[in-house]
């Protein structure tokens, strides 16, 4: 599951469109030929001029903390014979966590958050090196409040969209 499919019933906001939320920081270019390619505005939500900040402790999920046991319930679903799909239950059975590898070369590499059975949050190893890199808030667990992303795989987030 990815959360491109969903729909959101929120203004889009395209990179070169920012409300007062957000300060631009920089834009980037691709040179091809002599024509120039606008790629996107790197931006964060503040009141001032600012760097990229580094990951916060909670937003980095060792993607092979499910394979420890401690309560996962996990499954082959292509049924090569490596674990690609990991559920954790909390105390009263519901859930808190899902792991999913979507590429099917033994690592995790989609998590899924819960808080009381609604999806709050995604994680996602989208260049599948086994560091998150796009990280997508949800409110209802269907509209998508923001997300942060780490567009040149560095560590550092660099693009932050909110839909207000």
């Amino acid at each position: 599951m990815s959360v491109f499919p969903l729909r959101m019933n929120r203004k889009r906001i395209r990179p070169y469109e920012m409300n007062r939320k957000e300060v631009p920081m920089r834009i980037a270019r691709v040179l091809i030929g002599a024509s120039v390619i606008l790629i996107g505005t790197f931006s964060v939500y503040a009141t001032g001029p600012q760097r990229a900040r580094p990951l916060a402790s909670d937003q980095h999920f060792e993607v092979e903390a499910y394979s420890n046991g401690a309560g996962w319930i996990v499954g082959d679903t292509n049924g090569d014979g490596r674990i690609d799909y990991a559920l954790k239950l909390n105390d009263v059975f519901r859930k808190e966590m899902e792991a999913v590898d979507t590429n099917h070369d033994g690592r995790m590499d989609n998590f899924y958050f819960y808080r009381n059975e609604v999806l709050v949050r995604e994680e996602i190893d989208s260049n599948h090196d086994g560091r998150i890199d796009l990280w997508v808030f949800l409110t209802g667990g269907i509209y998508i409040e923001r997300y942060e992303r780490d567009t040149n795989h560095d560590g550092v987030i660099d693009l932050v969209r909110r839909y207000d």
